[in-house]
């Protein structure tokens, strides 16, 4: 039996060049300057909020940005890249570096006032509480003419 040896292909050519063709047909089309990546992202919901965890690994804290306005949940934040010493040339580099942007639209029952932002081991979390269901409430009617009490009315109306 024969065996052939088939040189492995790193898929990560073909990845850059999508990653780069993504970026340069949202430059074209949105008409405003694309971020190089995105990082993954969970997204859930329980009875008490929202979570939305972010995988940023090699992101200090103080490079990661969360804003919220006008019912959008605004992450950005940047990975520098390495720095390559004197005669080192890269081998692999299948990592991302540069501004990432992510928006996320809240519904109306997020309460904006109410975020929190965690960041440990490389993920950025952030829990956006549920707003409090309204509540029915009785209004006083009040009066602007002159008060008509019903034994005035009765009167009138028997005579």
């Amino acid at each position: 039996m024969t065996y052939y040896r088939i040189p492995a292909v790193s898929p990560a050519p073909v990845t850059a060049i999508r990653r780069e063709m993504d970026r340069l047909f949202e430059e074209v089309f949105a008409g405003r300057p694309a971020a190089s990546w995105q990082p993954a992202v969970q997204a859930r919901e329980d009875q008490q909020g929202f979570t939305i965890a972010l995988d940023v690994p090699g992101i200090p804290a103080d490079r990661l940005e969360v804003l919220a306005e006008d019912g959008v949940l605004t992450v950005r934040g940047e990975r520098a890249g390495r720095e390559r010493a004197e005669g080192e040339r890269m081998l692999i580099s299948e990592t991302t570096q540069g501004q990432f942007v992510r928006q996320f639209r809240l519904p109306k029952t997020a309460d904006l006032q109410s975020i929190q932002a965690e960041y440990d081991l490389g993920v950025l979390t952030v829990r956006v509480a549920k707003l409090a269901p309204a509540q029915p409430r009785r209004v006083p009617v009040s009066v602007q003419s002159p008060a008509v009490t019903s034994e005035a009315s009765t009167e009138t109306a028997t005579a």
